[in-house]
C-alpha cells in the first residue's frame, strides 16, 4: 500500500511540472482516497465481530478476551479498535481473571483495512487501569513471559495491587510505563517497567534472546535509596535454575550465586571470594514462605548501615502490612571505626512484627554491647531508634584506660546498663538511665553524645557519682 501511494505521488510530481491545476486536482483525489481507505472499517458491522477480535488477540497476544462489548473503530490518531468493556484472562487460564478492562485500545496496521477478516493487530494499549493481582497471577504472567512470543502490550499510568492468600493488599505499585513486546529483528523478548514501589521510583528491564532461550537477564534500579540489582538466570538443567545476582547497595557490591526450584532457593557460599568480600548465605523456603539468611558486609561504615537499615525498616513497616516469617542476620565484621567492631544485627520477621533483639556490637578490647527491646518510631517529625543496653565488660583495665577514668573512681565492674536513643535525621545520640545494677531504678537523665570526648566526660561523671555515693 505504501509503495502504491508513493507511485501516485511521483506521478503527481511529474504532472505538477506540466499542469499545476491538474496536480492540485490529483492531490485532492489522493487525499480523498486516503480518507476513504482509512474510514472503510467504520462501515463494518461489528455486532458479530467480537469473536474475530477474540481469535486475533488470542493468536497475537496470547490473551483471552471475554464478555466483549462496545467495539468501535477509530482512525485518529492512528487506526485502532476501541473496546468499551471486556475481561482479560491469560491464554491457559480460564478461571483467574487478570483485569476488567475499560476502553481497551487495540492498534491495527493500516494495510488490509478494506478486508475485514485480514485486518492485522499491531499492539494493545491500556491507560489508567487497576490490576488486582495475587501470587497465582504473578505465576501465570511469568509463564506467559517465559514461553510466549507476543505483539506489544503497553500500559500507562496504572496501579498494581498485590494481595496475599487472605485477599489482603500487601503492596501497591504505581506504574507510569509498562512495555511488553517481542523484537523480531534481534529475536529478543523484552519487558520494561517504570514505576514506584514502597515510595521509591524504580526502573525494571528484562530480556531473553531466543537464540539462547535458556538464559534471561534482568536489572532493577531504585532511586531512593540507590539500589541496582542485576540478574542472570540459566535454566539449562531441567531440575533447577542457576542464578547470578549482583547488588549495588550503599556503595558496596554484593555478588550472589544460588540455585532454586519451585520449592526452595539455596544461596551458595562462594568460598573463592576473599574474606573481606560481602556475601549472602542461607536458604529460602517458598511454600510456606520462610527465610533464614546471613548477610556479611564488608567495606561499609557502621553509620551507613544503621541509617539505611533503620530508615528502610521504618518505611517498610509503615507502608506495608508484612505477613511473612523469617530471620535475617547482618554481620559487619570490618568496621573502620576507632571504637566499634563486629556489628551483628538480628532481624526477625514474624507475621506483622519486626524484632531486633539479640543484636550487638563489640567495643575494641573492652567488651560487648547487647541490644534489647529496640524500637523505631517518629517523634517531632524525626525518626528515632531507642533500645535498652546491657554492656558486658571483658577487660576492666582497658575500659578505664580508654575512657580516662581516674583510679580513685574505679570499681569492680562486670556489666553496665543504660538506654540509647539515636536520631536518624540529625545523627545525634542520647544516653539515659545509666546504672550498674539491672534492677536499679534511677531518674532518667539524657546526655547528648556528639563525639568521643563528650562520651568520656559523661562516663567519668557517672563513675564520680558512684564514688560520692
Amino acid at each position: 500500500m505504501k509503495n502504491y501511494f508513493s507511485k501516485i505521488e511521483d506521478q503527481i510530481s511529474k504532472l505538477k511540472n506540466k499542469n499545476p491545476f491538474g496536480a492540485i486536482i490529483s492531490l485532492i483525489i489522493l487525499v480523498f482516497l486516503l480518507l476513504l481507505y482509512f474510514t472503510i472499517p467504520t462501515f463494518y458491522n461489528y455486532e458479530n465481530f467480537e469473536k474475530e477480535i477474540q481469535k486475533k488477540v488470542l493468536k497475537d497476544f496470547k490473551l483471552n478476551l471475554k464478555n466483549i462489548s462496545g467495539v468501535t473503530y477509530l482512525m485518529v490518531p492512528a487506526p485502532h479498535f476501541l473496546i468499551e468493556e471486556c475481561d482479560i484472562y491469560f491464554e491457559d487460564d480460564s478461571e483467574e481473571k487478570i483485569l476488567e478492562a475499560k476502553y481497551l485500545k487495540i492498534n491495527i496496521f493500516s494495510k488490509n483495512l478494506h478486508k475485514k477478516k485480514k485486518i492485522e493487530l499491531k499492539s494493545i494499549y491500556l491507560n489508567k487501569v487497576d490490576l488486582d493481582l495475587q501470587f497465582v497471577d504473578i505465576k501465570n504472567f511469568y509463564s506467559h513471559l517465559k514461553n510466549n512470543i507476543t505483539k506489544p502490550i503497553f500500559l500507562k499510568n496504572s496501579n498494581f495491587f498485590f494481595r496475599n492468600d487472605k485477599d489482603e493488599i500487601i503492596s501497591i505499585s504505581k506504574i507510569k510505563n509498562f512495555e511488553y513486546y517481542f523484537n523480531l529483528r534481534n529475536k529478543e523478548k523484552k519487558l520494561n517497567i517504570l514505576g514506584n514501589l514502597f515510595g521509591s521510583n524504580f526502573k525494571f528491564n528484562w530480556k531473553k534472546n531466543f537464540s539462547n532461550p535458556y538464559v534471561s537477564i534482568s536489572d532493577i534500579k531504585f532511586n531512593s535509596p540507590q539500589i541496582n540489582i542485576s540478574n542472570k538466570f540459566n535454566k539449562e538443567n531441567q531440575n533447577f535454575t542457576i542464578g547470578n545476582t549482583n547488588i549495588e547497595l550503599l556503595k558496596n557490591n554484593l555478588d550472589l550465586n544460588y540455585k532454586f526450584d519451585k520449592n526452595n532457593i539455596e544461596l551458595l557460599d562462594d568460598k573463592s571470594k576473599k574474606i573481606n568480600h560481602s556475601k549472602l548465605i542461607g536458604n529460602i523456603e517458598l511454600d510456606p514462605f520462610f527465610f533464614d539468611l546471613n548477610l556479611i558486609l564488608s567495606g561499609v561504615s557502621i553509620q551507613t548501615v544503621l541509617n539505611n537499615l533503620f530508615l528502610n525498616l521504618y518505611n517498610t513497616n509503615k507502608t506495608v502490612d508484612l505477613n511473612f516469617n523469617g530471620n535475617l542476620k547482618i554481620n559487619l565484621n570490618e568496621i573502620n571505626n576507632r571504637l566499634f567492631e563486629n556489628l551483628v544485627i538480628n532481624i526477625n520477621f514474624l507475621d506483622e512484627k519486626i524484632s531486633l533483639n539479640k543484636s550487638s556490637v563489640k567495643l575494641k578490647k573492652i567488651g560487648k554491647i547487647n541490644f534489647s527491646d529496640p524500637s523505631i518510631y517518629e517523634k517531632n517529625q524525626k525518626i528515632i531508634i531507642n533500645s535498652k543496653i546491657k554492656f558486658d565488660v571483658a577487660d576492666q583495665d582497658e575500659l578505664y584506660r580508654k575512657f580516662l577514668i581516674p583510679r580513685q573512681n574505679r570499681i569492680d565492674l562486670n556489666k553496665v546498663y543504660f538506654e540509647v536513643e539515636y536520631n536518624i535525621d540529625d545523627g545525634n545520640y542520647f544516653l539515659s538511665n545509666i546504672n550498674f545494677d539491672e534492677n536499679e531504678n534511677s531518674q532518667k537523665t539524657f546526655y547528648e553524645v556528639k563525639n568521643i570526648q563528650q562520651l568520656n566526660s559523661i562516663i567519668s561523671k557517672e563513675f564520680k557519682k558512684i564514688n560520692l555515693d
